[in-house]
């Protein structure tokens, strides 16, 4: 009976569990493919390349980003920063994208597992 029990009770704990998906979002963006980064959005999401700003439905920020990697292969990536907010309601990671066409700064912000804001701005050192 106790081990049946300690198997439902650690079932429920790793099915409840928050998850953190940081590590799958840094291979996608260390791939330079949209299609692996598209998977973690929202339905939509608010999204920054270079100068352009908006707020995008799911496919079309895919051809965004498809675009940006298109004519910025990527060398690199860097993380700076990773975390929780202050109520655990969101994460957030940033880091440096070295490509073939200089390098810049990824902002992400992730809610509900799913990223509600991507910002790509050139990294001036």
């Amino acid at each position: 009976m106790k081990t049946s029990l300690y198997i439902l009770y650690l079932f429920f704990t790793i099915l409840l569990s928050p998850t953190d998906i940081s590590e799958e979002i840094v291979a996608a963006i260390k791939s330079g493919k949209s299609s692996e980064l598209v998977k973690y959005f929202d339905e939509k999401i608010s999204i920054k390349i270079i100068n352009q700003e908006d707020v995008l439905s799911k496919s079309q920020a895919e051809a965004n980003l498809n675009y940006f990697f298109s004519k910025h292969s990527v060398k690199s990536y860097t993380s700076s920063q990773s975390g929780n907010s202050v109520n655990s309601s969101a994460q957030y990671i940033t880091g440096i994208l070295d490509t073939s066409n200089g390098k810049f700064k990824i902002s992400i912000l992730i809610k509900r597992n799913l990223i509600t804001q991507l910002r790509i701005e050139p990294y001036n050192e």
